[in-house]
């Protein structure tokens, strides 16, 4: 419940509707607000004006706690309406002034995006939503890589995945053989328990020891399936986005946005009307090697690399 409204996707209706799918139980508007309201879910007790940590098992964190009190702060009720609307960037942006969130909010007709002011007043500007998206078109055509780095890219990349793919058959190999040797220990240490061989308390104790290493060795071999499938799936991904990442974010709708965001961006904070934001790995590399070759087009001035 906290960490569906936390993320700045839902309003508290929404949330309700979700906990009576999910659970079959109806809350009321107020119970929630009770609910998100008490600090007994990240350690406090709160009793006759004193607040002290409480010994018992934590739900939640003191961080999601404020980014949910910060949340409902930014929602105004004059635009109550508007409050189970999702929008774009929602819960994505800092304030670089107070650190709090940026908010978005209609007005007239358009979005506008606000500091929430829930740590104090301060001078803010308001941006609409359009001048973001503009603001984000230009930085991912900014990343996009030429076609014959593209090619090369992927040339290397396939090279690297064979490789990988030998590497982790090998692997797989020597995991499937340790594993049929326990498994076989297993088998012959039953027969020396039935022959006498061992005392019923030695087979225990072996039994124990063998088992869990057959479960360490299974979830290795799950691990290393899983991981190989993620690397294909992400490597072609990144590839995919670094040669169209303009156009994939112009023309994509408002969840598919927000992925490519989360994919590539991190520490977005906007200060006035000036984006700044970190790379994340490997697009913090694409972006300077084109620095580098001259590729890279002169920006938006409102666009701004941390550090």
């Amino acid at each position: 419940m906290y960490e569906l409204y936390s993320s700045g996707n839902y309003s508290m209706d929404t949330v309700r509707e979700k906990i009576k799918e999910q659970f079959n139980h109806y809350l009321h508007k107020g119970n929630v607000d009770v609910i998100f309201k008490r600090k007994f879910y990240y350690g406090i007790l709160e009793y006759n004006g004193m607040e002290n940590e409480h010994r018992y098992e934590k739900l939640i964190t003191k961080e999601t706690y404020d980014r949910v009190q910060e949340i409902k702060s930014g929602y105004n009720k004059k635009h109550s309406k508007y409050a189970g609307k999702p929008y774009v960037y929602r819960g994505l942006i800092k304030c670089a002034v107070c650190g709090c969130s940026i908010t978005p909010e209609m007005q007239k007709g358009h979005v506008y995006y606000h500091c929430t002011g829930y740590k104090g007043k301060h001078s803010k500007t308001w941006i609409r939503e359009e001048d973001l998206t503009n603001h984000f078109v230009s930085l991912y055509k900014s990343l996009q890589l030429p076609t014959e780095v593209a090619e090369d890219l992927s040339k290397k990349l396939k090279e690297a995945n064979r490789d990988k793919t030998y590497y982790n058959k090998t692997l797989l190999e020597n995991y499937s053989s340790e594993l049929q040797k326990y498994q076989t220990r297993l088998s012959n240490m039953y027969e020396d328990k039935l022959d006498g061989s061992i005392t019923d308390s030695e087979y225990t104790e072996r039994k124990n020891s063998y088992q869990e290493e057959v479960k360490k060795i299974q979830r290795k071999i799950e691990q290393l399936s899983k991981a190989d499938e993620e690397y294909y799936i992400l490597a072609e991904s990144i590839l995919s986005l670094a040669q169209r990442a303009g156009e994939l974010f112009e023309s994509s709708e408002m969840e598919q946005k927000r992925q490519i965001i989360n994919l590539t961006l991190q520490n977005l904070t906007l200060d006035e009307k000036k984006l700044s934001y970190d790379l994340i790995k490997p697009f913090d590399v694409i972006l300077k090697s084109q620095n580098s070759h001259d590729w890279l087009r002169d920006q938006d001035s409102n666009l701004e690399p941390n550090g």
